[in-house]
């Protein structure tokens, strides 16, 4: 296997049905993935989507002349990819001491995502939270930024909490606000808001006032628009999961950010 090609997906005795079986099987993850093998991931379900940023697709202003266009789940798979080619060019700028806790968060935290992707493609068990995005991806009259913003409702709103839990009782770190890890995570915060707006612009049409007035204040309310506030959330039920591993709080939040990413995916009147 060459150097940041993805590993092959073995195919599972079985698969999760609820979010607890998820988590055991994220935290079997290996320890020795590395970023770039995400990245490689992600460029392969672009290719495989044809989405937006695919690798012989001539970039977004090409990609969007062409029909079909991608459909929902490529719109989200682009910007992650994008979010993420960022956070590893700014991996080498982090304290050694804390790069290997930003490191480890991003390879968990992803595992999520593919854990979501390949579920729905065999037909299994997907998360709440994601399941809006797998079952609309082709429904009419939903735009590229809409899909977008559902999967980042999935991702950042549930599954960064359970990937930050998971990162702290590896990495054997306590969640404290103030600490080496804690400012970390914040300092990435200013990055992902820069490159999440550069990245949506080329999901964005002519309808986009439409989805604005459509969606009115829902993506304001799960913190779309402010990405740091999001991931502030998200370290905040992290660590009330951490203090009790045992709560079904998982499950709660899980239903209601998928219904959420139900409202965020609205048929927008052209």
């Amino acid at each position: 296997m060459r150097r940041g090609e993805p590993r092959a997906v073995p195919a599972p005795r079985s698969w999760p049905d609820s979010t607890a079986e998820l988590c055991a099987r994220v935290a079997r993850l290996d320890r020795t993935r590395r970023v770039e093998e995400v990245l490689a991931r992600m460029r392969h379900y672009e290719a495989q989507l044809d989405g937006y940023w695919c690798p012989d697709g001539g970039g977004p202003d090409a990609r969007r002349r062409r029909r079909p266009l991608p459909d929902g789940v490529a719109c989200f798979n682009g910007l992650y990819l994008k979010v993420t080619e960022a956070v590893a060019q700014e991996l080498p700028r982090l304290p050694p001491e804390v790069r290997r806790f930003v490191l480890r968060l991003d390879v968990i935290f992803a595992e999520f995502y593919f854990q979501a992707y390949e579920a729905a493609t065999a037909g299994e068990w997907v998360a709440k939270s994601w399941a809006p995005l797998f079952e609309r991806k082709d429904a009419a009259r939903v735009l590229p930024l809409q899909f977008a913003l559902a999967g980042m409702n999935a991702h950042i709103n549930n599954d960064l909490a359970l990937a930050l839990v998971q990162t702290w009782r590896e990495l054997g770190i306590q969640p404290r606000r103030g600490s080496p890890e804690h400012q970390a995570y914040v300092r990435v915060d200013a990055l992902l808001a820069r490159v999440q707006r550069e990245a949506r612009a080329p999901l964005g049409d002519a309808f986009i006032d439409a989805a604005d007035d459509a969606l009115g204040e829902v993506d304001d309310f799960v913190a779309l628009r402010n990405v740091g506030k999001a991931r502030q959330e998200a370290w905040n039920r992290a660590a009330v999961l951490a203090r009790d591993p045992g709560a079904e709080w998982p499950a709660l939040w899980d239903r209601a950010i998928g219904f959420v990413s139900h409202l965020l995916l609205a048929p927008v009147l052209r």
